[in-house]
C-alpha cells in the first residue's frame, strides 16, 4: 500500500512528468488526469492526500477541481502552480483553503522540498494506524492489571505496616528491648518500601502519555546518593557494614548532573543493596567519585569478589532461579540489565570491574 495517495491534474510539461516520477520511485500512488473532467472522476473514487495543479487566471475548471477535493475530503492538501511569467492566481484562489501557491519558473528540485514539506503535514495529522490502535489497547490493558496488581499489594504492605506497629507500639504484650527494636527495623524498611513503589507507580499509573525518562539538573550527591544511603542505613546498620563515601570529601557544593532523579536513585539503590547482599556482614562499601572528560565515573565498590559465573550473568536476560535452585546467584541478571537500560537512557553506561580484593560497579553519567 503507498504512503500517500497523491493527484496531479496533468498538464503535459516536463516539470510535473518529472514530479510524478519522483512520486513513483519513492512509491507513492498518484494519478495523472490530463483533464478537468477526468480529475473529477478521480475524485469521487478515491480519497487523496495531495491535489498538485496548474492554475492559470483563465483556470475555471481547474478552480472546480479544487472545490471539488475538499468537499469530498477537507484533510486533502492543495498544492497550486501558476504559469511561467505569471505574476498571481485568481482572486477566488486566494479564498480557497491552499496549502501552498507556487510561481514558475520553478526546479523540479525546489518544487519536491515545498511538496515534501505539505506530504509531512499529512503525515502529522494521520490517525493512528492500525498496530498502533491495537498496541494503545494491549498497553491500556497491561496498565489495568498492574493497577489492580499494585493495589493489592500495596494494601498487603499497609496491613503488615499497620500490625508491625502495633506490635512495637505493645498493643499484643510486652516485647524483649532486642526483639522490639527488630520489629522497629522491619517496620521501617516495609515503610520504605511502600514509598518507593507508590513513587515508580504513581509515574506509570499518572495517565501521563510521556512514559519516557525524563531528564532534569540534579546535585548527585545531595539528590541521589545522600537519600538512598539514608534510606538503607538501618539494614546497613543491621549488618555491621562500613560505608566508605568519598563524596562527602569533595571541595565543590553540588556534583551537577542531569537525568531522572526517580531512575537515578533506583539505580544507586540497586547498586548498593547488591553491595550489602553479596559483600556480607562486615564489608566495606566504598563510593567514590572521578571526572574523566566530559563525564562523571561513579564507583559502587565493595571488598566481595563475584564468581567467575555470576560476572557472565551480570547483565544478562536471564530470569531469577526458581524456587528451590542454589546454582544460581539471586539478584544478579535481569535487576542489572534493567539498571545498565536506564543508565543508557540517561546517556551514561555502567560495567563491572573485577579487582583482586572486591568489585566495582562504575557508572557514567555525563555532566
Amino acid at each position: 500500500m503507498a504512503t500517500f495517495e497523491i493527484l496531479m491534474l496533468d498538464d503535459g510539461s516536463s516539470l510535473f512528468r518529472t514530479l510524478a516520477w519522483v512520486f513513483d520511485y519513492k512509491g507513492y500512488g498518484v494519478a495523472t488526469p490530463s483533464t478537468p473532467e477526468a480529475a473529477l472522476e478521480a475524485l469521487v473514487t478515491k480519497n487523496y492526500d495531495l491535489l498538485i495543479t496548474k492554475l492559470a487566471l483563465d483556470s475555471a475548471n481547474n478552480l472546480d477541481v479544487i472545490k471539488r477535493a475538499k468537499k469530498l475530503n477537507p484533510e486533502t492538501r492543495i498544492i497550486v502552480v501558476g504559469g511561467d511569467g505569471q505574476i498571481s492566481f485568481p482572486v477566488e484562489a486566494y479564498r480557497l483553503k491552499i496549502d501552498d501557491y507556487i510561481l514558475l519558473p520553478c526546479t523540479p528540485a525546489a518544487l519536491w522540498r515545498r511538496v515534501a514539506n505539505c506530504l509531512e503535514q499529512v503525515e502529522v495529522k494521520r490517525p493512528e494506524s492500525g498496530s498502533q490502535v491495537r498496541l494503545a489497547a494491549i498497553n491500556e490493558q497491561v496498565l489495568n492489571k498492574l493497577a489492580i496488581m499494585f493495589h493489592d499489594i500495596r494494601s498487603s504492605m499497609v496491613s503488615t505496616s499497620a500490625a508491625l506497629k502495633l506490635l512495637a507500639r505493645g498493643a499484643h504484650g510486652d516485647l524483649d528491648e532486642p526483639v522490639a527494636q527488630k520489629i522497629r527495623e522491619i517496620y521501617s524498611r516495609v515503610t520504605k518500601l511502600i514509598g518507593v513503589s507508590e513513587e515508580f507507580m504513581a509515574q506509570v499509573l499518572s495517565g501521563n502519555s510521556d512514559v519516557t525518562l525524563g531528564s532534569e539538573l540534579l546535585d548527585l550527591r545531595q539528590e541521589i546518593v545522600d537519600p538512598v544511603l539514608d534510606e538503607l542505613l538501618e539494614e546497613i546498620q543491621d549488618h555491621g557494614i562500613t560505608i566508605d563515601n568519598r563524596l562527602t570529601g569533595r571541595r565543590a557544593a553540588a556534583i551537577p548532573v542531569r537525568g531522572s532523579k526517580l531512575y537515578l536513585k533506583s539505580v544507586f539503590r540497586n547498586l548498593l543493596s547488591n553491595g550489602i547482599h553479596y559483600g556480607g556482614d562486615g564489608c566495606t562499601i566504598v563510593i567514590e567519585l572521578e571526572e574523566r572528560g566530559a563525564n562523571y565515573h561513579l564507583k559502587v565498590s565493595n571488598s566481595s569478589s563475584l564468581t567467575s559465573k555470576d560476572r557472565t550473568m551480570l547483565f544478562s536476560h536471564s530470569k531469577p532461579a526458581a524456587k528451590g535452585d542454589k546454582s544460581r546467584s539471586q539478584g544478579l541478571g535481569l535487576g542489572l540489565r534493567l539498571v545498565k537500560d536506564i543508565i543508557k537512557e540517561q546517556g551514561g553506561d555502567l560495567w563491572y570491574e573485577p579487582k583482586h580484593n572486591g568489585s566495582d560497579f562504575v557508572i557514567t553519567l555525563p555532566h
